[in-house]
């Protein structure tokens, strides 16, 4: 569509949203960081009737491209939400997450198709409620939490009347290393694998390495090191899953400040400052022995969190 035709329909609405890295290790489902990599999405308005969409970018085979489609169906739950008109014309998507394995393309893809329907409304849209709005529609706030605002976000949510968020920015000297294994794992399948009851024992291991993530990277140390991971309420149960993953958390290397699932797998996130081309071949060669081949990606993180602009 040319610039005169965008300016007849009003223009339209660009989105960048961050992928994210939730739980990490023992913030599990209360943290997630943002990743420096993306999906894009515009809304380009136009006369017909409806909206069609176009996507192009990491696991096409998984995206749906009907009603289903996550950026649609949060799009149309915002506008409903406010009581607008309904949106027509395409909706464009760019996107750098692959589906299913563990790097918050759901919540990327929710955050944006929220932002879209906000604009779209002409409402100014304040982080709880958009949150809420990813709550019901997603269920993972911690995700979504991470992909709005960027950098390093807790949150408390889901089982109170407020959300409520913290965020720090994390520093980009720290560089994240994301392992992704060519298997996908389901939310759900992850969910079920979860134990119903924990011993105290493992609850309270947790909990001092989730204060100690907390007070070192809020008070702005950021002294990581790979004993601060490791957890006991959902990585023991997730590592199953995939094979490779159980090894690839006992990996230990100079210049590796800690490794963690991404998520809820299957990807593996690890946090290191320096050495990262030996971590990654490292980790690599792990999973390709158990006979699974992996993807690599160096990223680090995004502080900026989702960002809407005029098209």
């Amino acid at each position: 569509m040319s610039k005169s035709q965008q300016d007849e329909h009003g223009g339209g609405w660009r989105v960048a949203v961050p992928a994210t890295s939730a739980n990490l290790g023992c913030a599990f489902d209360c943290g997630g960081l943002a990743l420096k990599l993306y999906l894009q999405a515009c809304l380009v308005p136009s006369q017909s009737e409806g909206l069609t969409l176009q996507y192009s970018g990491s696991t096409p085979d998984r995206i749906p491209l009907d009603d289903s489609n996550l950026v649609l169906r949060a799009l149309r739950f915002v506008t409903d939400y406010f009581g607008a008109s309904s949106a027509s014309g395409r909706v464009v998507i760019e996107s750098q997450i692959p589906v299913g394995v563990g790097l918050g393309s759901s919540a990327a893809a929710v955050v944006a198709g929220l932002l879209l329907g906000a604009r779209h409304s002409g409402k100014e849209v304040s982080g709880e409620q958009l949150l809420r709005c990813a709550g019901e529609l997603e269920g993972h706030i911690d995700n979504a939490a991470a992909a709005y605002h960027g950098g390093l976000v807790l949150a408390l949510c889901n089982n109170s009347d407020r959300v409520v968020t913290v965020k720090a920015n994390f520093p980009e000297h720290i560089k994240l290393v994301m392992i992704t294994p060519s298997i996908t794992v389901p939310t759900h399948e992850a969910r079920q694998a979860l134990p119903t009851s924990y011993q105290r024992a493992d609850v309270i291991h947790t909990l001092q390495r989730t204060a100690l993530l907390a007070a070192n990277c809020f008070s702005g140390k950021f002294e990581l090191f790979p004993e601060l991971f490791d957890d006991r309420l959902h990585q023991p149960y997730r590592q199953v899953l995939v094979p490779g993953i159980a090894r690839a958390l006992r990996y230990r290397q100079e210049g590796l400040l800690g490794i963690a699932i991404s998520g809820s797998g299957s990807s593996v996130i690890a946090f290191a400052q320096g050495n990262e081309n030996r971590i990654a071949q490292d980790l690599q060669k792990i999973f390709a022995e158990e006979g699974v081949p992996a993807e690599v990606r160096f990223t680090s993180a995004d502080n900026q969190g989702a960002v809407v602009t005029r098209l």
